[in-house]
């Protein structure tokens, strides 16, 4: 049978190919009107797009667990919840998506899978993403959803003043932009939080090529790359 054009690159995303083999192909957001998206491109774009990627958030060597973690790294009965999160108001950063697995343990080095998505991105907001805070305008903003925060009524002051303060913007070339506000999730979102990073007068452009997202806290080291060029909506780079 001979393949044309469309099943070859149907073939190709199934295949998992290289995306330089998949150059040619021009994604739904770049191609459809957002008002025809169907429900599952939204679900694409806001979960495994660009946009939206995931990391681990990883326990650092040489340092000791805290409060929810036995010594050995193993379960202690006071870990995040890991239930499924409800959708609600604007500063409770809801989200609909399946809470992401219960951390490794044993053998391998604890880690918690997180979802890291900027916010303030048009294609994540023509999707349906949540609302965000005002004054997104002077900031780009960044959910985080899995991180290992303990549910109410544990106190999480000192773990959100440490992401807080290790969280930050890198790219070669730039001084690290910190993060300078943060909002936690409600009871419906315990493990998410938005991390505002100042814009600036000089953004980031295309010439920037990558920006990671690094995040030290308690125990714990998080880092996700953004490669700018895939960020692009209808030819603008989209943050």
């Amino acid at each position: 049978m001979i393949l044309t054009r469309r099943l070859w690159l149907q073939a190709a995303v199934a295949c998992g190919l290289p995306r330089s083999l998949r150059a040619a192909r021009k994604d739904f957001w770049d191609t459809k009107d957002p008002a025809s998206w169907s429900k599952n491109e939204k679900e694409l774009l806001l979960w495994r797009s660009p946009w939206a990627r995931e990391g681990f958030a990883r326990l650092e060597d040489k340092k000791e667990p805290t409060v929810g973690y036995r010594k050995d790294g193993t379960r202690g009965v006071d870990l995040p919840d890991t239930r499924p999160s409800i959708p609600g108001g604007v500063q409770s950063v809801p989200i609909g998506q399946e809470i992401p697995p219960i951390p490794k343990t044993g053998g391998e080095p604890l880690q918690f899978r997180v979802l890291a998505r900027w916010e303030t991105a048009q294609p994540v907001r023509l999707a349906g993403g949540p609302d965000v805070p005002e004054m997104t305008g002077q900031f780009y903003v960044l959910r985080l959803r899995g991180l290992p925060l303990m549910p109410a009524p544990d106190p999480n002051e000192g773990m959100l003043a440490a992401i807080k303060a290790g969280s930050r913007l890198e790219c070669p070339g730039r001084a690290p932009i910190p993060c300078v506000h943060l909002f936690k999730g409600s009871a419906d979102a315990p493990n998410d939080v938005l991390l505002f990073f100042p814009r600036g007068a000089d953004p980031f452009t295309f010439a920037d090529k990558l920006v990671t997202l690094e995040s030290r806290f308690s125990v714990f080291h998080l880092s996700i790359k953004f490669p700018l060029k895939e960020m692009s909506y209808k030819g603008a780079l989209s943050l």
